[in-house]
């Protein structure tokens, strides 16, 4: 399988270095300024003068775990309908409008958030805030725009899953690792989610997910707090908090021991693939809290780093694969997964390849990884500091992937000592935690059958 390690957190860790560089003097490593109004909105500004350039981002603490069970992916479609325009601005003018001043905007939808950000030149601040402001409350659009909308995200749907070489194989998968919770369905929804979203389900979802004290506004760049409150008093402090939803999210029963293997033969793919997933603690858990830096070492270890043990016993010594990679969802609101994934050499043995991975993860639970190879990661993780200062979007974006599922400022200003204090002993407390059971789930995706492949060309 493809990699699934989080391009964000990769900038997150260069984030907290970079910041932690320019701020020597001072405590922590991000400099921000948060207010928070009477209407409950939240507001973080990072200051940020190398470039006369803002980017504004808009958070939504609501995600695809949090859409009705029967029209999952409504959250990815609200977000869609948020491009379609208000009474004051008509669908399709907010973005133009943003291009005509030399900007860009964009918008995702995340299984626990909705995020909305544009980059703009600093002066047309108050454009942006007034724009966001009015779609906050005042969206409108009609019943033959949601119609319309379904189609566009019906074809979305193919070309991102449907027409996927992997795409059943990776639904399968989210569905086994987690048969109860939301997080088994992707983001889009299935079809049949799809065609239930109805103009009232989705005002519904606007109203009661779209309000101030349900959201986080963020802006980085050339800005301070007091120069930008007043402007966001302006415009969103007269618009009122209601009621939000509690989360109610079914979770997934212990599995008691059950492992699952999905097995596919695709025709479209050309070497063995194999992905083992276990289950692994998220942050937010007593016990994931422990645990949480040195599985994101880990995390590095067996997958992100090319010089680590892991990576050159597999792919330049035994060469049973021919790349490695590793990724664990330690920051969901709710428990995920710790996924490691390999692409075989060809004419490689999976069975082999399988047997060697353990008796890797063995070998850790006993005995951890090297000095050498922890102090790379470490170095490799908090380094590069001075990339994330080349702009303020991605700044923005990697601490709103944070933020948004419940992190604080004193998490993130702490990262970087969190990070340098992991021990060896702390990595095999935690290969322990994770390895200790056989995966839960096992993906093995195989090229199509020379069998098969035969049958097709004499029935055709």
């Amino acid at each position: 399988m493809q990699s699934r390690l989080r391009f964000y957190f990769f900038l997150f860790t260069v984030l907290i270095g970079s910041i932690h560089m320019a701020n020597a003097d001072k405590k922590t490593f991000i400099n921000a300024q948060t207010h928070t109004l009477e209407n409950g909105l939240k507001i973080i500004i990072v200051p940020n003068g190398l470039a006369p350039v803002v980017t504004i981002g808009v958070i939504y603490h609501v995600g695809t775990a949090d859409d009705p069970l029967d029209q999952v992916g409504l959250s990815h479609f609200l977000e869609h309908m948020m491009f379609k325009g208000t009474k004051e601005i008509p669908g399709g003018e907010f973005n133009k409008l943003i291009i005509r001043h030399g900007g860009h905007n964009n918008a995702y939808t995340e299984y626990d958030y909705t995020f909305y950000h544009t980059t703009i030149s600093a002066k047309h601040l108050e454009l942006i805030l007034k724009g966001e402001a009015d779609r906050m409350r005042n969206l409108s659009f009609t019943q033959e725009e949601v119609i319309s909308e379904i189609d566009v995200v019906l074809e979305e749907r193919r070309m991102r899953l449907d027409n996927n070489p992997f795409g059943v194989a990776s639904e399968r998968f989210l569905r086994a690792m987690h048969p109860y919770h939301p997080y088994g369905v992707h983001p889009i929804g299935l079809p049949h989610h799809i065609k239930k979203y109805t103009f009232k389900s989705a005002r519904d979802h606007y109203d009661a997910y779209y309000r101030p004290n349900n959201a986080t506004l963020m802006i980085g760049g050339k800005v301070t707090l007091d120069e930008a409150l007043p402007i966001i008093k302006k415009y969103f402090g007269n618009i009122k908090s209601a009621a939000i939803p509690t989360r109610k999210r079914p979770q997934n029963p212990p599995r008691e021991g059950l492992t699952e293997t999905i097995t596919q033969h695709n025709k479209r793919n050309s070497i063995v693939q194999l992905q083992l997933s276990y289950d692994a603690p998220h942050f937010h858990s007593e016990i994931g809290r422990k645990h949480y830096y040195a599985l994101l070492m880990l995390e590095y270890l067996l997958g992100g780093n090319t010089t680590a043990e892991f990576y050159n016993n597999l792919v330049e010594r035994k060469k049973l694969a021919i790349h490695i990679s590793c990724d664990y969802d330690g920051d969901a609101i709710d428990q995920k997964d710790l996924s490691i994934s390999a692409a075989m050499q060809p004419d490689g043995n999976i069975d082999a390849l399988k047997a060697e991975i353990n008796k890797q993860l063995l070998n850790i639970q006993k005995q951890g990884v090297s000095k050498d190879d922890l102090e790379r990661a470490k170095i490799s993780m908090l380094g590069k500091l001075e990339f994330i200062k080349d702009g303020t979007e991605a700044l923005l974006t990697t601490i709103a992937s944070f933020v948004a599922r419940g992190f604080v400022l004193d998490d993130l200003n702490n990262w970087k000592k969190r990070i340098e204090a992991v021990t060896n002993d702390d990595i095999i407390a935690a290969a322990q935690l994770v390895f200790k059971n056989n995966p839960a789930v096992t993906l093995e995706i195989y090229p199509e059958s020379k069998e098969a492949t035969a049958k097709t060309a004499a029935a055709t």
